[in-house]
């Protein structure tokens, strides 16, 4: 059901249809910015599957909230340094109110943020398609094209894999739907999510870079809109306390919005597959784990060593108890979990 996805934090490294048809670059007519209605699209707890050049993914999430009034967010968090950052904003550029995308976060000691800018938007009916380019390179050197048919996601990415802007080859193809629209309606009425204004403006920021064809950044200090100008988001640190007889062993830790497993080791399968919103591989080595970028929510913590290898709590693993914590905005509160239940 569920797999690691430490990989897939090397997806996106260098970047990481219809009757009523935009021209590329120009304002949707009656509308103020091109793409603006992607903001509300995305929203919400999708659930499905993701193919990728390292392979196929039977259980995978994207949990996109609003971080502020023209902002939303989500992240897929691997582990310790392996992350992957997507989110979209209205940023003032040129002059002009422009849909973009940041892509980025950590692959082990290395930074990396991509810009991308959306070009393209097809709006018939419940059919919905966007692009978003490099911003500096354009669609030769990257790109992510998002559908929506009713309440399914279609979301792939493609890069240049030689750097010489030949034709980007497919690197993700996320199929799911959307499980839980209501994770986002909390954020979604705090900010009076969406408005048409600028979340940063980033005229001229795409200068001097480490490469002249990608709007990428390699230093948390050059990127123009770091983890510290983000509102809202909070950290979460967990001590985890493992029995004698796993001491030292690797854990997935599961972050759900509803409790997983009781005290009595019953499983809730609903949960685990609908409620989940990251999955977090834990080293043997790790006393701690801190969650990054977490939207403000009543969460369930649960960890466990996965002996048999099957992704899910099961008989002869060694597991916690669900346990609930309560995250506020902007802060980074501490919990801790015991690793000592045999089922």
């Amino acid at each position: 059901m569920f797999k690691s996805f430490v990989l897939m934090a090397m997806l996106m490294l260098p970047i990481l249809f219809g009757a009523c048809q935009t021209d590329e670059g120009s304002p949707a007519e009656g509308n103020e910015i091109l793409g603006f209605e992607l903001l509300t699209d995305i929203s919400g707890h999708w659930v499905g599957t993701n193919q990728t050049v390292y392979g196929f993914y039977d259980w995978f999430a994207f949990d996109f909230r609003p971080i502020s009034a023209s902002h939303i967010h989500s992240i897929y968090e691997g582990g310790t340094a392996q992350n992957i950052i997507n989110s979209f904003f209205v940023a003032e550029y040129d002059g002009e109110l422009q849909i973009m995308g940041r892509n980025g976060g950590w692959l082990g000691p290395q930074y990396r943020a991509t810009y991308f800018m959306l070009d393209k938007a097809e709006i018939n009916g419940s059919s919905r398609y966007y692009r978003l380019v490099d911003a500096v390179g354009g669609i030769n050197r990257s790109y992510m094209e998002l559908r929506f048919e009713s309440d399914s996601l279609f979301f792939d990415a493609y890069k240049d894999n030689s750097g010489t802007l030949d034709e980007p080859i497919h690197h993700m193809g996320f199929r799911g739907t959307n499980r839980n629209p209501q994770f986002a309606e909390q954020a979604t009425d705090l900010f009076d999510y969406p408005k048409a204004v600028a979340e940063l403006d980033l005229t001229g920021q795409f200068e001097n870079l480490i490469d002249p064809d990608s709007a990428l950044f390699l230093e948390e200090t050059d990127d123009p809109f770091p983890k510290s100008m983000h509102g809202h988001l909070s950290d979460l640190t967990i001590n985890i306390e493992r029995a004698a007889a796993i001491d030292e062993q690797a854990l997935l830790l599961y972050i759900s919005t509803e409790p997983l497993i009781d005290t009595q080791g019953n499983l809730d399968f609903n949960a685990l597959d609908n409620k989940v919103t990251r999955t977090i591989d834990v080293q043997g080595y790790e006393a701690f784990y801190t969650a990054t970028y977490l939207h403000p929510d009543s969460y369930y913590l649960m960890t466990f060593a996965d002996l048999d290898g099957n992704f899910y709590p099961s008989t002869g693993d060694v597991t916690s108890v669900s346990q609930a914590v309560t995250v506020n905005p902007e802060t980074h509160p501490t919990t801790s979990l015991s690793v000592n239940m045999q089922l």
